[in-house]
C-alpha cells in the first residue's frame, strides 16, 4: 500500500513537473527570440545608415565595412546627428515558428555620435547614442521603446582606407515599456571586430591606396567578422560569432544600391541545464535616392535640412534553433526618410 501511495503521488505530480518545466524554458525563450530578431532589426538600420551616400552624414559606428568613412581617420573630433524615419511591412512581428501575424512597423530613430582621433596614434575612437521607439499597428502588445549606447576604438591606417581595421566595442542597451514608461531588459555586448574593404572605380579597377578613397570609388565591396560576449538581464547571456559581406554601387550622386548578409550564430548561456543554440542568415537589399540640392534651391538649405535621401529596404531573416519554439522567419519590405547632420 505504501508504494502504491507513492507511485499515485509521483503520478499527479508529473504534470505539476511538466508545467514547471516548460515555464523555465518559457521565461528565457521570449528574451532569446527578441535578440536574435533585434540583431536583425539592428543590421537593418546599419544598412540604410551605412549607404555610400556623399552627402547625408553617417555615423562611424556600423556593422558594414563598405559604411562610407568606416575606415579612414578624422582630421579633428566631430559630431554628427542622424535621424531615421523607416516604415515597413513586417510578415511576422511575433516572430513565431508558424502563424504571425503581419504588421506595418514604425520605427523613428534619433542618434548623435562623437567621433576623434586618439592623439597621434593611428586609431579612432566613436562614442554614439541612439533612441528607438517600435510602434506595430496589429501587434501592439509587442511595442517597446529602447535607448543604445556605444563605445568603439578602431584601428585605422591613415595612408590607406582598405586596409586591415580591427576594432573593439561596448555597446550596452535598455529597453523600456512604450513611452519610456519602465525599464523591461538591459543587454551589454562586447566585440571584437575587424574590417576590410576592396574599392574599385568605374571601370573595375582597383583603386589605388591613399587615406580617402571615398571620391574614386564606385565599385565597393567588404567584410566585417565579430565576435561577441552578451550579457543581459534578464537572463541568459550568451556567444556570438558575425560574419557579414557587404557590397555597394554608387548608380550616381542621386541613386546607389547597397547589398549585405548578416551571418550570426548564437550560443546562448546554460539556462536550468538547457543550451539553446541559434542560427541567423538575414540578406538585405537598399536602393537609396538622395534629393538633389537643387529641390531646396541651394546646397546650403540641403545641408541644413539634413541632405535628406529615401531609403528602399527588402530584408529577409530567417533563424534556426534547436529548440523549435525560436524558429521562425520574417520578411521586411519598406521606406525610410534619412536625415544626417555633422558639426
Amino acid at each position: 500500500m505504501k508504494g502504491l501511495r507513492c507511485r499515485t503521488a509521483t503520478s499527479a505530480l508529473l504534470p505539476v513537473l511538466s508545467f514547471a518545466a516548460a515555464s523555465l524554458v518559457t521565461v528565457p525563450l521570449a528574451a532569446q527570440v527578441r535578440d536574435q530578431h533585434e540583431d536583425a532589426n539592428s543590421a537593418r538600420y546599419d544598412a540604410m545608415f551605412g549607404t555610400p551616400n556623399r552627402y547625408t552624414p553617417s555615423p562611424q559606428d556600423n556593422l558594414f565595412a563598405t559604411t562610407p568613412g568606416l575606415e579612414q581617420q578624422v582630421r579633428r573630433s566631430q559630431f554628427t546627428i542622424n535621424g531615421l524615419l523607416p516604415i515597413f511591412f513586417n510578415s511576422n512581428a511575433e516572430a513565431l515558428p508558424s502563424g504571425g501575424a503581419s504588421s506595418a512597423e514604425f520605427s523613428p530613430i534619433l542618434g548623435v555620435s562623437w567621433t576623434t582621433p586618439v592623439f597621434d596614434l593611428p586609431f579612432r575612437f566613436t562614442a554614439n547614442t541612439r533612441a528607438e521607439v517600435d510602434r506595430f499597428t496589429q501587434a501592439p502588445s509587442l511595442d517597446f521603446d529602447k535607448i543604445t549606447a556605444s563605445g568603439r576604438l578602431q584601428y585605422v591606417d591613415p595612408t590607406n582606407d582598405q586596409a586591415y581595421s580591427p576594432y573593439i566595442s561596448y555597446a550596452p542597451r535598455w529597453d523600456f515599456a512604450p513611452f519610456y514608461k519602465s525599464w523591461f531588459a538591459t543587454r551589454q555586448d562586447l566585440n571584437i571586430g575587424v574590417n576590410k574593404t576592396f574599392n574599385y572605380d568605374a571601370n573595375f579597377r582597383r583603386i589605388a591606396f591613399s587615406g580617402n578613397t571615398l571620391a574614386e570609388t564606385v565599385w565597393s565591396f567588404g567584410m566585417t567578422a565579430v565576435i561577441q560576449r552578451r550579457f543581459r538581464d534578464p537572463a541568459p547571456g550568451s556567444w556570438a560569432a558575425y560574419l557579414v559581406p557587404s557590397a555597394t554601387f554608387a548608380i550616381s550622386p542621386q541613386w546607389n544600391l547597397s547589398a549585405g548578409i548578416l551571418a550570426e550564430r548564437r550560443a546562448f548561456d546554460s539556462y536550468y541545464g538547457f543550451n539553446q543554440e541559434d542560427w541567423l542568415i538575414e540578406p538585405i537589399v537598399t536602393l537609396e535616392f538622395v534629393l538633389p540640392e537643387s529641390w531646396f534651391g541651394s546646397e546650403r538649405t540641403a545641408t541644413w535640412l539634413g541632405r535628406p535621401a529615401f531609403d528602399f529596404q527588402v530584408a529577409y531573416e530567417k533563424n534556426w534553433s534547436n529548440l523549435p519554439a525560436a524558429n521562425f522567419e520574417v520578411w521586411h519590405v519598406g521606406i525610410a526618410l534619412k536625415l544626417g547632420w555633422r558639426f
